[in-house]
């Protein structure tokens, strides 16, 4: 099979275990109306879409170390990574403001339109209960991450070892999240060195490494194959991130599910902006400055400020840095396979790269 078709393999595999997962925890509520409806938005929001990256890298991770493909127990475990996505999804959708991930409303807005239409409750009252009841959804996204580790069927020694890795990730991705809002603020101006660490922490290790070393930790792999897999991870993280930066400015709301320019209204210095402030002339950083941190800034500005960015080299200079990572984790997987990483793995993961640095939502 190809990249794409072994990404849909992989996908319907993980899917038909979170429906199961889901399913079970959904009935245990049934005739309880707050909690049905809670879980109905907790089954919906995972279950919209998405690439499912994060626990695919689990399972690859765990296949190419072990040699042995299609074992059940690792899509269970691998669920986790799909629960720990949707946790910080719904977190950052409250943190942004965001009403819409992946072309539908976000779990606060549906939580919103709950105690609005359902309950009669008025419309602000209903916005503040949507966001904070999205923070407890949150949690119990979280809470499902760890109980998928907890009851896959391996070793303790070795869910042990995941579930450390989980609690890892989950510290360094906040403090990623952290330091992206801190960078946000009006008054704090990035650098590149700090808006590569910036998503390092958050993308990069929620994306790709995590899951990566959740997939070696059930697979009793070495420590020598964890390193060369984090030489592998962290530039597909890089690379994913900027991908995701670059495709705010340049995609659609229709591919992307969301409205583009999001990062511009919220003021964030990605790695565009950054290359701007320092390379673009005074005029056109000028029309850049007017729209950064405008949260009602209009689509008409967006595209301007896109066009800027153009015409300045940001959005090449963007594109370039991105392809560095991507040809810097093809390097590594050559350490990978070096170390007995299977070869169905490492052709997968080429594919993975490649496809990172070209997609379009």
């Amino acid at each position: 099979m190809d990249f794409l078709d072994s990404l849909k393999h992989y996908q319907r595999s993980i899917e038909r275990r979170l429906v199961a997962f889901i399913e079970a925890r959904k009935s245990a509520y049934a005739g309880r109306e707050v909690e049905r409806w809670v879980y109905d938005v907790l089954d919906d929001f995972v279950m919209r879409g998405g690439k499912r990256v994060r626990a695919i890298m689990a399972v690859t991770a765990y296949e190419g170390a072990t040699g042995q493909f299609g074992d059940p127990r690792v899509i269970d475990a691998a669920c986790a990574l799909e629960f720990l996505d949707a946790y910080f999804l719904v977190q950052d959708d409250v943190i942004d403001l965001s009403d819409l991930r992946r072309g539908k409303p976000s779990a606060h807005v549906m939580l919103a339109g709950y105690a609005e239409n359902v309950r009669g409750v008025p419309a602000e009252e209903a916005r503040a209960f949507g966001y904070n009841v999205a923070i407890g959804v949150g949690d119990i996204f979280n809470a499902w991450g760890i109980e998928c580790l907890l009851e896959a069927d391996f070793p303790a020694e070795r869910k042990l070892a995941a579930i450390e890795t989980y609690n890892e990730a989950c510290e360094i991705i906040c403090r990623g999240e952290i330091k992206d809002i801190y960078l946000g603020l009006s008054t704090v101006v990035a650098d590149e060195d700090e808006y590569t660490d910036m998503i390092l922490q958050k993308t990069g290790y929620y994306v790709t490494r995590a899951p990566a070393l959740i997939g070696l930790d059930l697979a009793g792999a070495s420590g020598e194959l964890r390193e060369a897999m984090v030489a592998f991870a962290e530039p597909v993280g890089l690379a994913f991130q900027i991908r995701d930066d670059i495709l705010d400015l340049v995609s659609t709301q229709e591919e992307l599910g969301k409205p583009i320019g999001t990062d511009l209204r919220e003021g964030k210095d990605t790695l565009m902006v950054i290359h701007a402030r320092k390379n673009a002339a005074p005029e056109q950083w000028a029309e850049v400055a007017k729209v950064l941190g405008d949260h009602d800034a209009g689509d008409r500005q967006i595209v301007r400020v896109r066009e800027v960015l153009e015409e300045a080299g940001s959005l090449a200079y963007a594109e370039e840095r991105m392809q560095e990572h991507v040809r810097t984790a093809h390097e590594a997987l050559q350490r990978l396979a070096a170390l007995g990483l299977h070869e169905q793995t490492v052709e997968f993961y080429a594919g993975m790269a490649d496809f990172i640095g070209s997609r379009r939502h």
